[in-house]
């Protein structure tokens, strides 16, 4: 067998370039598991994630097939799961997009349903502006998009309706 390369980098670049739409990686069974001072914190598990890390203007991670996040608290030893369709994780801004059957079921069974939401990794912010249902506190709640703290305690629904309790 005989191989041959070319050293024109230059062609190699151009090529490289002319294929930003391709992933640069493809991982199937993926499952990243994230410590912080050696507590597991986070654990994030999907069928396949295409990786376009490579692009320069906009990086990002694509999940096709489902996703499922596991956010750990250690010193609680309590567990959020977020779970969707599909899920963009873009480098920079820090900012993640669930998409499809978005549920967040929290610590204190509170739980939010979403088609759609954002999620702001710096801030630990999660807003959209579909149709949600949060559920809280014995309490069903249903809006047109929301803004809310990852742990539910600083929520805004527009648009809401729903049954509440209210005291006397």
């Amino acid at each position: 067998m005989l191989f041959s390369c070319s050293k024109n980098i230059e062609e190699v670049k151009q090529l490289y370039e002319e294929n930003q739409d391709i992933p640069a990686s493809e991982t199937h069974d993926f499952r990243l598991t994230y410590t912080l001072e050696g507590d597991q914190v986070l654990v994030l598990t999907a069928p396949l994630m295409l990786d376009f890390s490579h692009q320069k203007d906009f990086s990002y991670q694509y999940f096709p097939e489902k996703i499922r996040i596991e956010l750990i608290n250690n010193k609680s030893n309590q567990v959020t799961i977020v779970t969707a369709d599909k899920a963009y994780i873009y480098k920079n801004p820090d900012l993640s997009e669930l998409i499809g059957n978005v549920h967040i079921q929290g610590v204190d069974n509170s739980s939010l349903r979403t088609s759609h939401l954002f999620w702001d990794g710096v801030n630990k912010h999660i807003f959209g502006e579909e149709k949600t249902v949060l559920q809280q506190n014995g309490e069903r709640i249903s809006g047109t998009g929301f803004d809310s703290s990852l742990d539910f305690k600083n929520v805004r629904l527009n648009k809401i309706n729903g049954m509440l309790k209210v005291d006397k």
